[in-house]
């Protein structure tokens, strides 16, 4: 075997190496988080009159359990068991969709004093963002007007539901999840069962292994790695999306799969362009946990499972399926971008105004009204 050879075998096994505890550490800053804002979500997660309010419970909830799955479960559940109504339930799970969208952008943070690399990234991982908050700006006032989210999933609900009910539904376990909660764990050991510990040691982790995975991708030929993304899983919008939609259902997790894009693009081996169809196959894919979770339940905890699935559908048809609104969670990536690589500070501004300050601020304010 040439040198060449096992060099370029060596460096794709420290890819994946790297690309693995790089998702232990997401998993740590994921389970950390959760660990400190599972009683404060708890707290929050209560019944709400106000439509507003319930998407800004979403959107804080999914941050403080860096999960939209987790988030969107335990609305089904709270449905199921009835002490959440459809009307309050469906406007959370539009926030959950924002909410999900905060690990990719903290990733993107691992870039920061990287020039052109950071400003590739945080591109990335902001396009998310932009897509899930118009698709919100656009869908929760329909929805509040007319219901048409709701009475979708009702009348889908009532096609399939008496084919499952009484079924019981074993969810899939994914193996790839698995391995990387155990890695978690390992990192836990060394927290001294402190969450801050925890929490420091998996950032530590994450971005010591994006830096590793973004050195090794640029040594590893990159052109032949863009071909191939070029001519097969990136080829067109449908594989992406489709790319997307897969990828997150073995791994359960949006959040996990739209922050294995960001060292690519921070690497320049995929596009802001090429990524943003991906990120959609995402949205769709971290709705099957819910589903899942859903068969078992009543028809109220289907319906808001579909529901999830269904706001995703129709923001992907509305805004990916009209030029001029494809082109504006674009546009605005790339020019938050352009301006953080100039601020430092407004990348981390944005972070805690977007997915802290505003929903807290909602959230406080409606309780008061209350």
């Amino acid at each position: 075997m040439k040198k060449d050879t096992i060099i370029i075998l060596l460096k794709t096994a420290g890819v994946l190496g790297a690309l693995f505890m790089f998702l232990v550490g997401i998993k740590g800053m994921s389970s950390a988080i959760k660990h400190m804002g599972a009683d404060v979500a708890d707290s929050i997660f209560t019944t709400t009159g106000d439509p507003l309010v319930a998407l800004f419970i979403g959107v804080f909830a999914t941050v403080l359990f860096q999960s939209s799955s987790t988030t969107t479960s335990l609305i089904v559940g709270m449905v199921s068991s009835g002490a959440l109504g459809l009307t309050g339930a469906i406007p959370m799970i539009m926030g959950a969709n924002i909410g999900t969208t905060v690990t990719n952008t903290i990733v993107s943070m691992g870039h920061i004093n990287r020039g052109n690399e950071f400003k590739r990234a945080f591109a990335a991982s902001t396009v998310h963002d932009f897509f899930n908050i118009l698709a919100v700006i656009i869908l929760f006032p329909l929805e509040m007007l007319f219901h048409g989210i709701q009475r979708s999933s009702e009348w889908v609900a009532s096609l399939i539901f008496g084919k499952i009910d009484n079924v019981d539904v074993l969810q899939a376990k994914s193996p790839i999840k698995a391995a990387v909660k155990s890695g978690a764990k390992f990192i836990e050991q060394f927290s001294f069962d402190n969450d801050i510990v925890y929490l420091i040691l998996s950032v530590l982790v994450t971005f010591m292994m994006l830096y590793a995975l973004v050195k090794l991708l640029r040594s590893l030929v990159l052109e032949k790695i863009e071909v191939f993304f070029d001519q097969y899983i990136f080829k067109t919008v449908l594989r992406a999306i489709g790319f997307g939609i897969i990828l997150t259902i073995m791994v359960q997790s949006s959040s996990i799969t739209t922050s294995l894009i960001v060292p690519l693009a921070g690497a320049g081996v995929l596009s802001l362009r090429q990524i943003f169809p991906f990120t959609l196959g995402a949205n769709i894919g971290t709705t099957v946990t819910a589903l899942l979770a859903a068969l078992t339940g009543t028809v109220s905890a289907l319906i808001a499972a579909i529901s999830h699935l269904l706001f995703n559908i129709f923001g992907i048809l509305i805004i990916y399926g009209t030029p001029p609104l494809r082109a504006i969670p674009l546009k605005l990536a790339e020019m938050i971008a352009e301006y953080s690589v100039k601020n430092k500070l407004f990348p981390i501004a944005y972070l805690l105004i977007v997915f802290v300050a505003i929903p807290l601020i909602i959230i406080l304010l409606g309780g008061q009204t209350a």
